[in-house]
């Protein structure tokens, strides 16, 4: 009975072209703006290379200290509060550090007067365990490199075949800012959707400037540079280990001589540190959950009404044939079936366009739409470009979310013409012009 209503529905768009372009497109509008938010947190949260472990990390990213006098400090963390409390938990494979003190650079190529501009990270040796970079050639700087600050660097395949026009650079010197860096490895390009880990070049964290002086600061043992990404083993608890982590922190907190530490909830899961703007603060999750929940209710509803107002339209000039199949003795609840079916083709024709219409918006607002849930707009590295990859657009959850809003979106515009289409009394409707 499905595929005959499917096939009336079919026909009707065939006479209907006009009334049918403007559903379909209106469904598509609303329908692309759910997907835009769905594939830019999809891509914010989801396994993408190389932060191919999120859903097996925690992250943590500062602190804040409570001092004796009264005053607060708060920034990120340093080496040896995430060495003291995440270093001995039990189920952890590695932990990645990343300086704040990154940025960009300058490259200077031999031969060249124009230097480029890169975006560098200084990191340490778990960086490479915690995040799966494919190395094309050599491997990543060793832990004797990283203690003994030895110039070595990591770089990313478009900077090796621009330097040196080939991916083969092992062994090879670079100039960074007029200091000499010899290559060790040359990793596949991240993208700049992993804004964590992307650069260029990756420097063990230990040869930045004035790095001892400044592993902590402000005479407080527990804050510093480094921001910290909690790998657990495979099979682990992730709850638990959360759990005995904030234990830990807290716990590390009450030691200190010049204050008290707290960690403000963290280390977080992977996603809830998208949400975690502020050193200081700790993010309200409950509201974000509503805030974002309000905007796609926002996307659903104002087109839904529309087009209930079109369906209902599109009813009216058909209550003689429901009451025609009524007078026959068609059942209430089978009329309201063939209504919603029907409607339900119009909202997968526009839920087709409206995914492929967000694959274009994404593709077009790239230099600004992964901002979207952030507190403030970091402007793109020069001469960097956002790369999206089809694994990060077309995958089986943004498909089942697209699913999901057409269905809704069908249940709230068809539902209310379709009740009061197949409630009309039968003689009313058998009169209808």
């Amino acid at each position: 009975m499905i595929k005959i209503y499917l096939k009336q529905a079919w026909n009707l768009i065939r006479q209907e072209r006009l009334f049918s372009l403007i559903y379909i497109v209106g469904t598509g509008l609303s329908v692309s703006m759910v997907m835009v938010l769905s594939i830019v947190f999809y891509m914010k949260v989801a396994n993408i290379y190389p932060e191919t472990n999120r859903d097996r990390m925690l992250v943590a990213k500062s602190g804040m200290v409570k001092h004796k006098n009264g005053s607060n400090s708060s920034s990120s963390l340093s080496e040896e509060m995430i060495n003291t409390c995440f270093g001995s938990l039990n189920g952890v494979e590695a932990i990645a550090l990343i300086s704040r003190d990154d940025g960009e650079c300058m490259v200077q190529p031999d031969g060249d007067p124009v230097q480029l501009p890169v975006a560098v990270k200084y990191v340490n040796t778990d960086f490479w365990k915690v995040f799966e970079f494919r190395f094309l050639s050599g491997k990543p700087f060793t832990d004797a490199d990283q203690q003994s600050a030895i110039r070595t660097a990591v770089i990313a395949e478009s900077l090796a075949r621009r330097l040196f026009g080939t991916t083969d650079a092992v062994g090879k010197s670079i100039s960074v800012d007029f200091r000499q860096y010899q290559v060790c490895g040359v990793v596949k390009d991240a993208s700049l959707v992993t804004e964590k880990t992307y650069a260029l070049v990756w420097f063990p964290y230990t040869v930045a400037d004035g790095y001892k002086s400044r592993s902590s600061w402000n005479d407080t043992r527990a804050l510093g540079d480094y921001r910290a990404y909690i790998l657990a083993a495979e099979g682990t608890d992730l709850k638990a280990l959360k759990k005995e982590a904030e234990e830990n922190a807290e716990r590390y907190g009450k030691t200190l001589g010049e204050g008290t530490f707290t960690a403000l909830g963290q280390p977080d899961y992977y996603w809830q540190s998208c949400f975690r703007y502020w050193s200081n603060v700790s993010p309200d999750y409950g509201l974000v959950a509503l805030q974002y929940g309000l905007i796609i209710l926002i996307f659903l509803l104002v087109p839904s009404v529309s087009l209930s107002g079109m369906t209902d339209s599109r009813m009216e000039r058909r209550l003689s044939e429901m009451g025609v199949r009524r007078a026959f003795g068609a059942p209430v609840g089978s009329l309201m079936t063939q209504i919603i079916s029907e409607n339900f083709l119009f909202t997968i024709l526009g839920g087709v366009f409206g995914l492929f219409f967000s694959y274009l918006l994404i593709y077009l607002t790239r230099d600004w739409i992964l901002q979207i849930g952030a507190s403030f707009v970091n402007a793109l590295p020069e001469g960097a470009d956002i790369v999206f990859t089809p694994g990060m657009l077309m995958n089986y959850q943004v498909f089942g979310i697209a699913l999901l809003v057409c269905f809704v979106l069908n249940l709230l515009s068809a539902l209310v013409p379709a009740w009061r289409a197949s409630h009309r009394q039968i003689i009313n409707s058998l009169n209808a012009k």
